[in-house]
């Protein structure tokens, strides 16, 4: 899912969805189909060369829409084209383009007589209607449909053998009304644990999760299964080779699907006790180990490859925004070195990758709650709460609470959380 706007500068007000959905060309329309890719693919080619020579997309389009008219595609399509050949700074050849439309101006989703669904396409001059398979792809189209959501755009491709049809549906942003900060969540990202959360509030009991320490155990599974397949692919295995098209399928749809069930449990936490949601800012971390010659340099290159962060912190912010959620992102410098208890700053005290003692206070505690507690501790002073709270007796050197922790649910918060504390209570200040 995603959130945008129409123009820089302005809140976003609607957020994006897309859905797979089959899709049953006939023999003729197939063919068509694949001429009209086979001529955008040549124009991407050829427009290659004039991005050197613009300055910005629209320039771009300046030098290009005209000379390549001929092209005989849907004006609209050669727009998508030159888009995408713009976007695409990196590349130097275009092997197989998708075809994109804009609905209602080169396409839309109509019904037969029958009440059956077409897909009404023109990549060229001839409009075309291509029936929809009735699978469970459509009937998420139309549930999505029954909850508001509108058909924008799709993209058409062949993949493996098959036509299919990838529909962009949209839906106007309802924001929560201004939410009262009481409290911060710490979120502490990582490849062994996806993330380590902190909940500091002064109305509930100090909450610390792991979330997503499933990600990394499969994703070593998967990794497993690529060996495997890929020696037998090495061999000249067809079968295998297909075999591992579809696992990179498949792994990328388990993290994309297992970091949104993550930033949602986050996003419902910080609703429910009101909290702003305190994250680690990691950013060149792959260029940093790979310049490094160090033995296992290869290896923890494919591991940080694999890491799904920035997908992860692009999700909780747009679902953030859409629930009035702030979510402050902070340098991740020191944090795994600084003692939640005292504030010692030392590296010795990261004995391991998952254990921390203070050499300061003896303090013993996993390096990522350790971490988690550093970010929610972060922003807490900007937060004018009464210092009564036997969290804040000590504050900045905060007085450890209860051994235990446990997982609270949004129900359960619900039920805890009482309405006197939720009044009366100001807004974040600006962290600078």
């Amino acid at each position: 899912m995603k959130t945008k706007g129409r123009r820089k500068g302005k809140k976003r007000k609607w957020k994006e969805k897309t859905v797979k959905v089959n899709i049953l060309p006939s023999r003729r329309k197939r063919a068509y189909m694949q001429r009209a890719q086979k001529k955008a693919t040549e124009m991407a080619n050829k427009i290659i060369v004039f991005k050197e020579k613009a300055k910005s997309g629209k320039e771009f389009h300046h030098l290009v829409y005209k000379r390549f008219k001929y092209v005989k595609l849907h004006s609209q399509v050669q727009e998508a084209v030159q888009r995408r050949v713009y976007a695409a700074r990196k590349v130097k050849k275009f092997d197989n383009l998708p075809l994109e439309f804009n609905f209602p101006r080169s396409g839309g989703i109509k019904e037969t007589e029958r009440g059956n669904p077409v897909l009404a396409i023109s990549p060229m001059k001839e409009r075309i209607a291509i029936p929809i398979k009735l699978d469970g792809g459509w009937r998420r189209v139309e549930a999505y449909r029954r909850e508001g959501w509108k058909e924008h755009s799709c993209k058409v491709f062949k993949r493996e053998r098959k036509w299919v049809e990838h529909i962009i549906l949209r839906k106007e942003l309802n924001l929560f009304p201004p939410q009262q900060v009481e409290g911060t969540i710490g979120v502490d990202v990582g490849r062994k644990i996806a993330a380590a959360i902190t909940l500091n509030h002064p109305s509930f009991t100090l909450i610390e999760r792991y979330l997503g320490k499933d990600l990394a155990w499969k994703q070593h599974k998967f990794n497993e299964r690529r060996r495997k397949l890929q020696s037998y692919a090495d061999k000249g295995s067809e079968k295998a080779r297909r075999a591992l098209k579809r696992l990179k399928n498949k792994e990328k749809n388990y993290n994309k699907t297992r970091c949104e069930q993550i930033a949602h449990e986050i996003v419902d936490l910080a609703v429910v006790t009101r909290s702003a949601i305190v994250i680690e800012e990691i950013s060149k971390i792959r260029k940093k180990w790979t310049k490094k010659n160090f033995r296992g340099r290869e290896r923890i290159r494919r591991s940080l490859n694999r890491w799904s962060y920035r997908f992860f912190l692009s999700f909780l912010t747009s679902l953030a925004e859409e629930k009035h959620i702030p979510v402050l992102p902070v340098p991740p410098h020191y944090t795994s070195q600084r003692c939640s208890r005292c504030g010692h700053v030392s590296p010795s005290s990261r004995v391991t990758r998952d254990l921390f003692r203070c050499v300061s206070c003896g303090f013993e505690v996993h390096s990522d709650r350790n971490a988690s507690r550093n970010l929610s501790l972060l922003f807490f002073g900007s937060l004018p709460l009464p210092l009564s709270s036997s969290f804040f007796s000590y504050f900045p050197v905060p007085r450890e609470r209860k051994k235990f922790f446990f997982p609270v649910s949004v129900v359960e918060g619900l039920s805890t959380l009482s309405s006197g504390s939720m009044t009366g209570s100001p807004n974040l200040n600006s962290p600078s």
